[in-house]
């Protein structure tokens, strides 16, 4: 039977970095969600969604990205390699199929990190445009992970990509151009109004996002 949760979990990384999570256990061989949070934000404000994956019976990772929450670190593109550690985790714990959800920077290192490892599918929600995140944070990292390289690779991953047209922060339509270059399988929704943040808590998004997953996942 799955372990009840949310557990309280710390990955190390391979630099010694202590990357902290919420995690919700699932019976060996279902499939698992790694669920990605933005600039200045941290795991536990996506326990909504991770709730509603783990009602699935599918495991779930909801971590602090180094440099936020109670993780330790800092900020930087190695954050796709942690994301990388904790899908290999995931498969350690007997969960061979692994879908990603990234909202705003977590959906610039989730559409890397499911490029760079074995995720069946990666859901992008108003994904950031690496140039703009730079500027914001103030540090040349973000323009190291072009989102073209990453979407473009016909490996059969599926990417979904949610957009609001009310997001002041990423154009909407930056999302729409990406979706114009990805392989299918390839899912785009935009919804209109909104925000940059509205999407990822909006039932109705949930729900497809999930669908969407269930897809890639269940077997």
């Amino acid at each position: 039977m799955p372990t009840p949760g949310p557990l309280r979990t710390t990955f190390s990384m391979d630099d010694g970095t202590p990357l902290s999570a919420l995690s919700w256990r699932a019976d060996p061989g279902r499939p698992a969600v790694l669920v990605v949070h933005g600039w200045q934000s941290r795991g536990a404000n996506h326990v909504d969604f991770a709730e509603r994956c783990a009602e699935r019976d599918w495991g779930v990772v909801v971590p602090d990205l180094r440099g936020h929450g109670d993780s330790g670190g800092a900020v930087g593109p190695q954050m796709v390699d942690d994301l990388l550690a904790v899908m290999a985790t995931l498969r350690e714990w007997g969960h061979p199929r692994i879908a990603v959800r990234g909202s705003s920077m977590g959906g610039l290192l989730g559409l890397h990190a499911a490029a760079r490892g074995e995720a069946r599918a990666v859901a992008a929600i108003c994904p950031a445009r690496p140039e703009r995140l730079a500027d914001v944070i103030g540090a040349p990292w973000p323009r190291e992970l072009p989102l073209e390289t990453a979407v473009r690779r016909d490996d059969g991953i599926a990417r979904g990509y949610w957009h609001a047209t009310g997001d002041d922060r990423v154009p909407w339509q930056s999302t729409f151009a990406l979706s114009a270059i990805t392989p299918h399988p390839m899912l785009l929704r935009v919804a209109l109004g909104g925000n940059h943040g509205s999407l990822q808590h909006d039932p109705g998004v949930q729900r497809q996002v999930i669908s969407f997953f269930a897809e890639q996942l269940e077997p």
